[in-house]
């Protein structure tokens, strides 16, 4: 999840008055059940006997409808939170028993909320009865497709208000193949399809639920958006589709993998989005293009020719079209953002399904708005010529080279590191040629140079950096008895974790550490790997920085090898570097280089920890660390005397 402070939430389409409480003026209440399902046809876990419980392809659907009983008492949050806990263990290979807190408390810190109390989110009084009595008469299906590795839980004050509005809300989870972790490559994909697919065949032959299935409408959520356009090819026959910032629309450009699995989605005869009928609302994040030019997109709205309608706020963030923003109060702003959004949605599906004329009125009303437009992104299809640099860089004076130098541009995130033998690559592209490029590295001096200067260059370019002359402040240390102390966090999770992932050569992390004044040794570092997938052996640097003024305390580069598919605690003995300090630092690692090529499907997860002071990060040297996880840090430690 993509800062912010707890607020006070509007009154809107869900009717907010605080945290998890909204009037209800509604027909019906939310009945919420379960419905455990096995696809006999498909294979789930592969290698088994048919008499193992994973050998079929389990399901199981989280249904919302509407009830005129109510029950003695609503669900809290956390027991649909549990749920996916539950589904966590029953179909991967992890355990993942008690880690509903931790995944809740990783929530509100990925909405940048300081982690304090997670009871305070998981006793939510949500509005689902569960197992109520279903109310008597035949209601509008709606289809929900849940973002990537998600479920129901993820939008459940939506799902909540269709069924209040008198509709069946069928959840389709997104677990992708065995071992239940979802990625976004087609059979990924096409597992959540035929789920759904066989979820609407079952439904139809042996439910109870008094389903029309004449009015059916799909809604997707996030990477569930193409999920949805998918199984819109096979049944021709639904009459409305939602999308909730869904990835059936595609920008080329910011993500090599994601461009890669799309590719091979639009390419697989899958989607016919000019053949299909049902009437269209694409609801879009605004801040999509905000970081990244595109090269190219696949727009499933400028596509379909069926009645569509479009908006956009442009205060809106990708996290702001499920329910936990507007849940977790994170502010007014967010909260009346998914408010106008969700009543887009239920409005247009009483329109589309119900018969009912309320949408366009209010289409309208929120088009007029400064903030909203209804016509799509637009950018300039013109490729952007490549600018290719090469060279090396060395010591001003010795001429040796210089490895692991920093390369960046001040203005955007765009950067490289200097291989080991000190020679450089770096692709920009004309929209570039205003920056300035810096160059830094520990012991040096930094330079920087237009971008402009280096387009005349012929051939290799050769940069020289000059030795940096410090004196170092004067430590006393007294002859006495050390004190040992283990500063950082100490975490070995491997449920929460922080990823360093194909294309983020030169990401950095860290988690500030208290030293205090005092003259401090530091013995040891060390840092818990959760999971690997890296097949090359990878290489990070080390840094110390003041945390007052980033200044890097250290004079040398320290390197740390990890080996591919190495896991647990990695250790590097600091005694030989001589490090003392006598003030609070940030400690990261920094990705450098590697030994092979890493795959666009490959990551390395640090271990993240509760109840620290947060994770710092950037993805390019040149600019400033920033907190990035309130209340979580990565599993980084050193040992220290005094």
């Amino acid at each position: 999840m993509r800062s912010k402070l707890w607020g006070i939430a509007l009154v809107g389409i869900l009717g907010y008055t605080g945290i998890g409480q909204k009037s209800n003026t509604n027909p019906f209440k939310a009945g919420y059940t379960t419905l455990t399902l096995i696809d006999s046809s498909r294979t789930y876990k592969t290698n088994t006997k048919e008499t193992d419980p994973l050998h079929y392809r389990p399901l199981e659907l989280d249904i919302w409808y509407p009830s005129s009983e109510q029950t003695e008492a609503p669900l809290l949050f956390k027991d649909l939170w549990i749920k996916y806990e539950e589904r966590s263990n029953r179909y991967q290979d992890e355990d993942y028993t008690g880690i509903s807190e931790e995944l809740a408390l990783y929530l509100m810190a990925g909405f940048g909320i300081d982690v304090k109390d997670a009871s305070r989110l998981l006793n939510v009084t949500t509005h689902s009865y569960e197992n109520a009595a279903i109310a008597k008469g035949s209601f509008p299906l709606v289809v929900y497709m849940a973002g990537y590795n998600g479920m129901g839980v993820e939008n459940y004050t939506l799902l909540e208000d269709l069924a209040e509005k008198g509709f069946i809300v069928v959840s389709i989870w997104s677990m992708g193949r065995y071992p239940g972790q979802m990625t976004n490559d087609l059979l990924d994909t096409m597992e959540q399809v035929n789920d759904a697919d066989f979820a609407l065949r079952t439904l139809k032959q042996k439910s109870d639920f008094p389903i029309d299935f004449d009015a059916t409408g799909i809604l997707g959520y996030s990477w569930g958006g193409i999920s949805s356009a998918i199984l819109l090819d096979r049944y021709p026959k639904v009459k409305a589709f939602v999308s909730l910032d869904g990835s059936e629309t595609h920008y080329f450009g910011e993500s090599d993998i994601d461009d890669n699995f799309l590719t091979g989605i639009h390419t697989a005869d899958v989607l016919h989005p000019e053949m299909h009928a049902a009437a269209y609302l694409a609801l879009e994040s605004g801040n999509k293009l905000a970081e990244f030019r595109p090269t190219g997109e696949y727009h499933y709205y400028k596509k379909t020719e069926a009645p569509k309608f479009y908006l956009r706020n442009d205060k809106s963030m990708h996290e702001d079209f499920g329910s936990f923003a507007s849940m977790l109060e994170v502010s007014q702003e967010r909260t009346e953002i998914y408010n106008e959004f969700s009543k887009s949605t239920v409005l247009f599906f009483q329109e589309y399904l119900m018969g009912k004329k309320d949408f366009e009125p209010y289409y309208q009303q929120l088009i007029d708005k400064t903030d909203i437009t209804h016509r799509p992104f637009s950018y300039n299809t013109e490729v952007l010529k490549e600018l290719y640099f090469a060279g090396s860089i060395t010591d001003a004076k010795t001429k040796t080279p210089l490895p692991y130098v920093n390369m960046g541009l001040l203005q955007q995130p765009f950067g490289t590191v200097s291989k080991k033998n000190g020679e450089f690559e770096l692709r920009l592209n004309e929209g570039h040629v205003d920056d300035t490029l810096r160059l830094s590295m520990i012991g040096y001096q930094s330079k920087t140079i237009p971008i402009k200067q280096l387009l005349n260059r012929k051939g290799d370019i050769a940069f020289e950096l000059e030795e940096e002359i410090s004196e170092l402040n004067e430590v006393v240390v007294t002859a006495k008895k050390w004190r040992y102390k283990t500063l950082g966090n100490k975490t070995k999770s491997k449920f929460i974790g922080h990823l360093f992932y194909y294309e983020q050569l030169g990401k950095e992390m860290g988690v500030r550490m208290n030293v205090g004044r005092r003259p401090t040794f530091v013995d040891a570092f060390h840092f818990h790997i959760s999971y690997n997938r890296f097949s090359a052996k990878s290489f990070f640097r080390l840094n110390v920085y003041d945390a007052s003024n980033r200044r890097n305390l250290l004079k040398e580069n320290i390197i740390i090898s990890v080996d591919p598919k190495q896991t647990g605690v990695i250790s590097t003995d600091l005694k030989p570097y001589d490090i003392i300090l006598t003030e609070d630092v940030i400690v990261t690692l920094e990705w450098i280089d590697n030994e092979g090529e890493v795959l666009p499907t490959e990551a390395l997860v640090i271990s993240v920890g509760l109840f620290t002071g947060g994770t710092y990060e950037r993805n390019s040297k040149q600019q400033r660390l920033k907190k990035k996880l309130k209340g979580l840090g990565v599993g980084f430690t050193m040992d220290v005397r005094y």
